[in-house]
């Protein structure tokens, strides 16, 4: 018995020792990181950093237990940290001491505790730029030869005595110029939408916006014969940008109306939830398989390339849909049966959503 009590008192000792070392160990590599890493209290107070996060909050012994916010200001930062939704994609923000500095902040749940990595995304940031600015500015060089090959081939199209091998050809031609046309002015509103950081913003009267938007489609949907159904049931308007909401929201509807087989069902509607306002375009159409619902917002991405092509498509569509929901806080959500239709919705935040009573 006494030998059992030896052993175990023995042990004890060793095992704390064991732990202990192995947090120094974790501890001196959170310490020897390039990026900022902060642990947070159940309070929203810093509890432990290393010297990166130091030397960038300026961060002093006393300190310890101050609110992060004392440190990082940014509206952008509050919300993100008081969204936890949001905690899988960080949020980007503008350096405090060098506004040409930029910063990415990610939150990591940490036990009862919460672990904050900020990390300089400044060469990234810069290099987004340069890929934005060369697809605006290569953008703009092609469509003045398009405006004037497009000319061109309307007017050789329209020769009675042009003979049937070459009408073909003109044909073809003019199909895919306007199909290049339509990339063109895709690419330069995505471009856009990404480079205004701030837009003007208005009351916006969604019954009448999407009046319109049903109107537009109605008169899309001639040679499809879709049944389309407009519910609105509540009259709240948004506070927003109408010329990109439009943009939007149509794209949403006219990818259901192409994507339906024909003599299909479907639904607009404008809703009023607990999470603000909702739009959503549901149909009984082709459906989504599961891996590709997570891509569908990336630039030129096809589930099936022929038939996105058959039906007009860019493969820009979806992100010209993200980045304008983006610039409204607004959230996309997907959900899709293989073979059994989709429903696309934008989730817009009660701070955009405006009574009509008091528009």
């Amino acid at each position: 018995m006494s030998k059992q009590c030896t052993e175990q008192d023995i042990s004890e000792p060793i095992a704390l020792q064991n732990t202990t070392n192995q947090l120094k160990k974790i501890r001196s590599a959170l310490r020897a990181l390039r990026d900022a890493v902060i642990l947070l209290n159940d309070s929203d107070g810093l509890e432990w950093w290393n010297q990166a996060a130091e030397d960038l909050l300026l961060l002093q012994a006393a300190d310890k237990g101050r609110c992060i916010f004392d440190f990082i200001g940014a509206s952008e930062f509050r919300q993100y940290y008081q969204a936890p939704t949001l905690a899988d994609e960080g949020v980007h923000i503008k350096s405090w001491r060098a506004p040409e500095r930029y910063l990415k902040c990610e939150l990591t749940p940490f036990a009862d505790e919460k672990l904050l990595i900020i990390y300089d995304v400044t060469r990234l940031h810069h290099l987004e730029e340069m890929r934005r600015d060369f697809v605006a500015n290569v953008s703009h060089e092609l469509r003045t030869p398009l405006t004037v090959m497009m000319g061109y081939l309307e007017n050789f199209s329209d020769q009675p005595d042009m003979p049937p091998h070459w009408k073909r050809g003109f044909e073809l031609m003019t199909q895919q110029t306007a199909r290049m046309n339509r990339i063109v002015n895709d690419l330069l509103l995505l471009s856009r939408i990404e480079i205004e950081e701030t837009h003007e913003l208005h009351y916006i009267d969604m019954t009448k916006l999407l009046t319109h938007i049903y109107d537009d489609a109605q008169a899309y949907n001639q040679e499809y014969g879709h049944s389309i159904h407009l519910q609105i049931d509540t009259y709240d308007g948004l506070y927003g940008s109408e010329m990109y909401l439009t943009s939007a929201l149509s794209n949403l509807v006219i990818n259901a109306i192409k994507y339906t087989p024909k003599g299909g069902d479907i639904t607009v509607s404008w809703t009023k939830t607990a999470e603000g306002c909702r739009f959503a375009v549901e149909d009984n159409g082709i459906g989504i398989a599961p891996q590709h619902i997570a891509r569908l917002t990336e630039r030129f991405y096809r589930i099936d390339k022929g038939r996105s092509r058959a039906t007009g498509g860019t493969g820009l569509g979806l992100a010209i849909v993200k980045h304008v929901l983006y610039q409204h806080e607004a959230n996309l959500q997907i959900e899709s049966v293989e073979g059994g239709g989709s429903t696309f919705s934008a989730v817009f935040p009660p701070n955009y959503v405006r009574s009509a009573a008091i528009s």
